[in-house]
């Protein structure tokens, strides 16, 4: 596993050396790659609802291009929706 050296804010620091005097990781190397994971987790799911979003908007673009729009005020629409 390659080796890195990082820098941290005395805050971040500490809060790696109380998760490590928890017990809670045997390792600050552990403490960082937990937190990493979590980033990079974090990251896969805000990329795939803003790919969610850009399909649903070329739906919509779709709609608006070929004239399948609904003119009537989104609370009708809602209404509707509703029963």
């Amino acid at each position: 596993m390659p080796t890195m050296n990082i820098s941290l804010p005395e805050g971040l620091a500490a809060f790696v050396e109380r998760e490590v005097a928890s017990g809670g990781y045997s390792s600050q190397s552990e403490v960082v790659r937990e937190a990493l994971r979590l980033l990079h987790r974090e990251k896969a799911v805000e990329f795939e609802k803003q790919e969610m979003l850009r399909r649903a908007i070329m739906v919509g673009v779709d709609d608006w291009k070929n004239g399948r729009l609904d003119d009537r005020p989104i609370a009708d629409i809602l209404n509707d929706i509703g029963d």
